[in-house]
């Protein structure tokens, strides 16, 4: 792939507070500059982009790098496929063929962004870049792009424009995807404009279904989709390094709006006011409060069909399937083509044991969009509840396809061979789906069942404990500590050194974790028969537990597992073949065969926390040396 280098020119637009534009001409604005992105032979469903600079006859549009890179998925920095062409088509209709493609995201930590050049002789419209901070929860936005919905693929897609209202800022945005918002998109938006109310480009549109805490697809416990999706603010893509970035003739405009979102969810009026309110406090997973406020919002609008569909998400999650269920209802009534209505709908049913129903359910939303992913594992987990595991599994492979980077679709294939009692089959596919996601507590869980079952109770253990510890952190809410308005002087006269090394405070987050395990924590000084647990350097005590056979552990939080804590020898071998080894465990998830590094044979060695391991080949191993990542739960090449 080559680069365009253009000459130096940056445009800015007076700073003066920007005017509010109406949703129609922002319409009009998305419209002009979105343009489609397809791969040869529409090979994909096909992405989105927005055209954000022009000189000459050169046109520069703006993307997702998953838009216009089929990764290899090799080790180390991404690798695009080299024989994959792609055509932009404008919105006159007209097609060019992609020049040069210039990818930012070099490695697999990098924001999801790329840029695409195409030549044409015809005059079309530049978007202009706004200033993504501004972009706070309670703020309008405005999504466009070529969703590829009722079987429309490539060039056949029709623009969209959908709006939304900013929900978080995720302060861990994983792959630059920090701006959480609530727009309806589906796959064919990826690499399309987010914009401000004063139709500036604020955002590239690009991971669906996700949280302000992280990205989620939230499993076979609750699988319901959120409607939260997320961009990466532009001014990630303003602060690349990049040459080909400082030298483009981008359009931008910092001026402020007068739009204020705070006074908004303080103190809300409208419907969209308390709707605004109650999709925050949604994703601070406040569900009672945030249903107070879609209710309100309903009153206001009784044909509120997002207020609805939010409504009976936060219902289900606090178990009123019931009242989920008439939502759901509600929503498709409203929109007979609302695609995660049905999803949503059918997991109501599911809960209420209306099984074929759900299945009936899951098959409309296939029925409006083949390429849905998502809709063949839900439509998995119906067949499985109504004990049709092989068409189960069809239903679990063909989401893979669809979807092979989802941890989602591996998650359900293990739960069907787990009732084919296929348990060595189910271990394999949950290990794919955690080296995928290492988040999904449902690969975790249908895993600890496969080991149960095949009498691995200590990695099961591990697996249960890692589970809880996920959904605990993920998706109950912290009540936050109060803090004394006078606190109390200690009992001691001088300040201690170090604090004492015990687990009686109720504040104490590590406690609640203790608490997840169905473990009861006491007092280190009660004097009575206990177990010792170390978490983060700080001594636990515990009741004894029939799972808990050594008297002391350690808990090891890259890898979720309580390990025996025994006394470390004083010149450790840096190999792999100490048995108590947290990590020889992990090599064996992996499912390969962790040897001695001395014992002469061909080996990959594996680096991980700065200790050297060695494994036996194995196809799937390319190199020779490998790094692991516990941050994103890969294996990168090790130079």
């Amino acid at each position: 792939m080559t680069t365009t280098v253009i000459a130096t020119i940056v445009i800015s637009l007076p700073t003066s507070a920007a005017d509010t534009v109406s949703t129609q001409k922002i319409a009009q604005i998305a419209k002009s500059t979105s343009v489609q992105i397809n791969a040869g032979g529409d090979l994909t469903p096909g992405g989105s982009g927005v055209i954000i600079a022009k000189q000459g006859n050169t046109y520069t549009v703006l993307t997702a790098n998953h838009v216009v890179c089929d990764d290899l998925g090799r080790a180390g920095k991404i690798t695009c496929a080299t024989d994959t062409t792609y055509s932009i088509r404008t919105n006159t209709g007209k097609d060019y063929p992609v020049k040069d493609i210039k990818v930012l995201q070099q490695t697999r930590n990098d924001a999801d962004l790329a840029i695409a050049t195409f030549v044409a002789p015809e005059d079309y419209p530049i978007a202009t870049l706004g200033n993504s901070d501004q972009m706070v929860e309670g703020a309008d936005v405005f999504v466009g792009g070529f969703p590829a919905v009722f079987d429309k693929v490539g060039a056949a897609r029709d623009f969209a424009f959908t709006t939304g209202i900013v929900v978080s800022r995720a302060s861990n945005a994983i792959n630059g995807y920090g701006l959480i918002y609530d727009a309806r998109t589906i796959t064919g938006n990826s690499g399309g404009p987010v914009f401000d109310i004063a139709g500036r480009v604020v955002a590239i549109h690009g991971l669906a279904d996700t949280s302000g805490k992280n990205k989620t697809e939230t499993g076979a416990v609750v699988t319901q989709k959120t409607g939260f999706n997320a961009g990466i603010p532009i001014n990630t893509f303003l602060a690349t390094s990049e040459p080909i970035i400082k030298n483009t003739p981008i359009k931008k405009d910092n001026s402020s709006t007068s739009e204020s979102p705070a006074t908004r969810l303080n103190n809300p009026l409208s419907a969209r006011d308390f709707y605004a309110r109650g999709i925050t406090k949604l994703d601070q997973y406040n569900y009672q409060d945030a249903a107070a406020d879609f209710t309100q919002a309903i009153k206001l609008d009784p044909k509120y069909i997002e207020a609805f569909f939010k409504r009976g998400y936060s219902y289900t999650w606090v178990s009123k399937h019931q009242e989920a269920l008439t939502d759901f209802n509600q929503v498709v009534v409203l929109d007979p083509n609302y695609l995660d209505g049905y999803l949503n709908r059918g997991w109501s049913q599911i809960f209420l044991q209306n099984d074929q129903a759900a299945l009936e359910d899951f098959n409309r939303a296939i029925r409006l969009n083949p390429n849905y992913a998502a809709a063949y594992a839900h439509q998995a987990m119906a067949y499985i509840k109504l004990g049709k595991y092989q068409a189960a599994l069809e239903s679990s492979k063909q989401a893979i396809r669809l979807d092979p980077h989802n941890s989602y679709g591996y998650t359900i294939q293990a739960d069907v061979f787990n009732n084919l009692k296929d348990y060595p089959a189910a271990i394999k596919v949950s290990t794919l789906a955690i080296i995928i996601d290492p988040d999904d507590f449902n690969a975790y869980i249908n895993r600890a069942i496969a080991y149960t079952l095949t009498s691995n109770y200590q990695n099961a253990l591990a697996d249960y404990q890692k589970s809880a510890e996920i959904f605990n952190r993920r998706y109950v809410k912290k009540p936050a500590p109060e803090a004394e308005e006078n606190p109390k002087p200690t009992s001691n006269s001088q300040a201690e050194a170090k604090p004492k090394l015990t687990s009686n405070s109720s504040t104490d987050a590590n406690v609640e974790l203790i608490k997840s395990w169905e473990l009861t924590n006491v007092s280190c000084d009660s004097g009575e028969k206990l177990v010792t647990i170390m978490i983060d350097g700080k001594q636990y005590c515990v009741s004894p537990h029939p799972s808990l056979i050594q008297k002391s552990y350690q808990y090891n939080r890259g890898t979720g597992k309580l390990e025996s804590l025994t006394k470390v020898q004083e010149n450790p071998k840096p190999t792999s073949q100490i048995a108590t080894d947290a990590n020889v465990e992990l090599i064996k998830s992996w499912e390969l065969t962790n040897v001695s590094c001395d014992s002469g044979g061909k080996l990959v060695t594996i680096m991980i926390d700065g200790k050297q391991y060695c494994v036996s080949p194995h196809p799937s191993l390319i190199r020779e040396s490998y790094q692991y990542n516990r941050g994103t739960g890969r294996l990168g090449a090790f130079n």
